[in-house]
Order: C-alpha cells, then structure tokens, then sequence
C-alpha cells in the first residue's frame, strides 16, 4: 500500500477548474454588458417626491402615441425622431449669454433624455439625440440647412422627423417674470408640443365665428382677446380660420372643429341649421363659449343635444370657491372621470371665471339612445344661478333660480351621425358659461389654458399633452465649512487607511509567526 502524499496534488486540478470557471465567468459578464450596451437596455427610477426628474402623464401618452406611428419593421423606427442639440456658444460674444445658454442646455439633455428612454419602453428606441455645432455633426446640419434653413445662434434644438422640422429657441425654453427675470423652465412643455407637431401627419382646422361680436383668435386685449389660446393651438398643430356663417352655405369639410367664443348679437335660424347640419350630418365638433347677459341664440342647436343654457348668473356665497382678488375657482368635477376634466383633477387646478351663467343637461329633453351628455364642473352646494341679476339676494328663490350646485360645463356626443363613415366618433358639443377662460386675461390662471386646451384636442381627436405648466429649475450646492472637510477627510479617507494598515500589519505578523 503506497504511503498518503503530502503535497496537495489532489487540489491541484480543482484550482485550475476554478481558474478556469472564474475566466468563464468574467468573460460572460463582460459579453452581456456589452450586448445590453448596444441594446440601450435602459431604466431609470424617480425617488424624487414631485418627480421632478420625470415626464409629465401627457407627454409620456404623447410619446406613446407617436410611437404608435413610427415605421414597422426591426430596426426601422431608429431615430425616426431627432433631437439636434446645438452648441453655437463659440459664436456668441456675451459672456453672460453663453453662460445661460449652458445651463438651458444641460437641462434640455436632462430632458430629451427622459424621452428617449420613454421612446424604448415598448420597443427599440426611436427617439434620438444628436450633438451638433461648433464642428460636430457637420453633415447633419449642412443636412437640415438645406432642407428647412440655417438655424440662428438662439436656436437651442431642431426635432426632425422625416421631411418635417421645427426649430426651437432658448427664449421658448424658459418662462420669464413681467420685469424678464427667469421664473422656470418650460421644456417639456415646448418639446412635448413640437413632438406632436411633426409626427402628426395634418393640422387639425379651428374655425373660428365671427359676426356677431365673439373674441377674435389674433386680439391681444386683455378682456376679449384670444390671442393666447390661438398660440396654445398652433404649437398644437392646429390651424386657426374665421368663418362668417352668414356668407356660406355650410361649414367647411376640412374643418375640425368650430369655435364659438361669447356672441354678443345672436345667431340667427338658417346658421343654426348649418351648425346642426355640421353636428349631426357630418359628426362635427364645437366649443361654445356663452356669456352671461347675451342672447347668443342657440338654443335650437342646444335643445337638440340634450343641453340648457339659461341666461342666469352664479352667485357664488362659499369663501372656498373665491380666488384672493374676487372671481370664481370652481374646483367641483363629476365623480366619473371625463376626458376633459381629467387634466384639471389630476393637478388640483380649478377654473377661474369672473361670472359665469349654468350649462347643464336638459331633463326635460327627449330621449334619445345615440346621444351622450356629461356634466363636468359644478359650483358649490350653496351657490345659485341667479335669473333675475339686478335684484339683491342672499340666497336662492327655487322658484325661479338654479339651485346648487349649478352644473356650469357640459359635453354631449353622438355614437354616430347620418352618414356613417366620416369618422370614428359621432358629433361632440362642448359647452361653458364664460368666455372668460378663453380671454387672454384670465387664459393662464388656474386651470383655465388646461380645460380650454384640452376641449379643443378631444374635440379634434388630439386629447392628449394639452397643458404642461412651467417646473421650477431647483439649485442645489454644497455649503461646507473648513471643519466640514476635514470630517468628510476622516470619514472617507483615514478610516479606509487605518483599516488597511491594520491589516497589512496582521498579515506581516501571521507569516513571521
């Protein structure tokens, strides 16, 4: 029997099996991290409280919905999207100037970023981001240049997406204080706005009545002016027209919806009949905006949908539903979640108006299994809408006043219409009693640009990244002391050192025992 061996060359072969395991090993490690590398396998998690570091609800359904309409195919859609992001500071002599341009730039990549990851949750990203200007990506520009024009030096980003371009500048990126002091950042407001222009295929058609003393979409007065609303359209890729109702035979095929914003003179029969004609026939769309006080004369056009719009005003007693300078905040909504309310209940955003007169369904209409009415936002349970408004009341008269809460916005929509075929959806009516939060002064208070926005998108088909209001850009820094350096020195540095020479000072001891 041969004598047991001493020198371990048993455990030979298992050490270079685990040599040989651990080469594996690394090898495959580094494999997948590359391959996820180049498969943008990406997530990202927002711990922030107001997640601030993350797309608004809109513009990630925006996204969604684009990419929906990106083209099929693997490998196809990549950067069916572009991003250019240009550094032009070279050429900018202001040192003050190069200095803002940085920063907007850095927050602009923060945010472009989110998209491009939001673009790839459902597929190969196809949102991309392109760095270009002072020598980079030449070609790019020389590229878009000849197609669309050379941006200037305050062109902050170019979105592309096949023949369609849009430039944006650094001044629409941030929000500015009347004395033009820097009040927040509206980049994902712009950049979600610009996405929908130029992956929609057409611009949606906004007639707009005139004749009868409504708010003109281009007046820039305070009080009847719409001038505000007709941007918030047209960066939504909507194209804003008069029509005068009396000098046409019927609304314009091409239209996508009709607006019609506080008549002072009413309409009269035969334009009725071309409004109803417009809703019922051929599944039209429109916003009217009645004022209290004004015999709009619509009401044929109402009673049809299931509507009453009585000439009453809201007297308003609830402390709670008064804004500090005196007008209404109307912040009560239908249990059942509505399109457009959602924006507006997500975001504790009320609608602000001066007065305001009912707009409620019609209990006394006909029924009728095609039609759908919703009432949207309400007044208090102690306000009334009041018929007689030169009379002094301290509360209601149920025998003749609206008693609360007063519905004050309403929508109806049609399954379909008589000649089927001409859309996915039947005719849709939206009703408010003011004009008021169409009206540039009050167009950016409360939830008035949300609510006004989205009528106009559900009613175009095009619900969606409506109203992204401006994000305060936090600064953060570090404020430490000399003292404060010194503890971070002991924590992060001596700690580790004296570990280290402990151990070091083991191991000398242990081989010379």
């Amino acid at each position: 029997m041969a004598p047991p061996r001493d020198d371990f060359g048993a455990v030979r072969p298992i050490r270079r099996l685990n040599r040989f395991t651990q080469a594996v090993l690394a090898i495959t490690l580094a494999v997948v991290v590359n391959y996820l590398s180049l498969t943008q396998f990406r997530t990202r998690i927002d711990l922030t409280p107001d997640h601030r570091h993350s797309l608004a609800p809109e513009s990630a359904e925006t996204v969604r919905v684009a990419g929906r309409k990106s083209p099929l195919g693997s490998g196809r859609n990549v950067s069916w999207v572009k991003a250019v992001v240009l550094d032009n500071d070279a050429a900018i002599s202001d040192p003050t100037t190069r200095e803002s341009h940085k920063e907007l730039r850095q927050l602009l990549l923060k945010l472009l970023d989110a998209y491009a990851v939001e673009s790839g949750k459902q597929g190969s990203a196809w949102f991309a981001i392109e760095n270009a200007g002072g020598g980079r990506n030449a070609p790019l520009l020389s590229e878009i240049a000849s197609q669309h024009g050379a941006p200037d030096l305050n062109t902050a980003l170019i979105l592309t997406c096949g023949n369609r371009a849009k430039y944006i500048s650094y001044r629409e990126l941030v929000s500015v204080t009347p004395d033009n002091q820097f009040n927040g950042f509206r980049g994902e407001e712009v950049v979600t706005s610009a996405l929908i222009e130029i992956t929609e295929d057409k611009p949606a058609i906004c007639y707009v009545t005139h004749g009868h003393g409504e708010m003109l979409p281009d007046d820039t007065s305070p009080a009847r002016g719409m001038s505000l609303l007709s941007r918030q359209l047209r960066s939504r890729n909507f194209q804003i027209k008069a029509l005068d109702l009396t000098t046409v035979s019927e609304i314009p095929r091409d239209a996508s919806m009709l607006l019609i914003a506080g008549p002072v003179t009413p309409f009269s029969a035969a334009e009725n009949s071309r409004i109803k004609s417009y809703l019922y026939e051929h599944n039209g769309r429109v916003l009217a905006l009645l004022d209290v006080g004004r015999d709009h004369g619509l009401e044929p056009v109402l009673s049809d949908w299931g509507i009453f719009c009585p000439d009453a005003e809201l007297q308003e007693p609830d402390p709670s539903s008064r804004s500090t300078d005196g007008d209404i905040a109307l912040r009560r909504f239908d249990a059942k979640v509505h399109p457009l309310t959602k924006v507006l209940q997500e975001q504790n955003l009320p609608l602000i108006v001066g007065k305001v007169r009912p707009a409620k369904f019609d209990e006394g209409s006909a029924p009728d299994s095609t039609l759908g009415v919703w009432q949207l936002i309400f007044s208090s349970p102690v306000a009334w809408g009041q018929v007689n408004r030169t009379k002094h009341q301290t509360q209601a008269d149920p025998a003749h006043d609206q008693v609360g809460p007063v519905c004050l916005a309403v929508a109806a929509e049609r399954a379909t219409g008589i000649r089927k075929g001409t859309g996915s959806n039947g005719g849709r009516l939206v009703v408010v009693g003011s004009s008021e939060i169409a009206a540039n002064a009050r167009f950016n208070r409360g939830g008035n640009r949300a609510f006004t926005s989205q009528c106009c998108a559900w009613l175009s088909d095009r619900d969606r990244a409506v109203s992204l209001p401006s994000r305060a850009v936090g600064e953060y820094q570090l404020n430490a002391t000399s003292r404060d350096f010194i503890d971070l020195a002991i924590r992060f540095a001596c700690f580790p050192f004296i570990i280290l020479a402990v151990g070091l000072a083991i191991s000398v001891w242990r081989r010379r025992s």
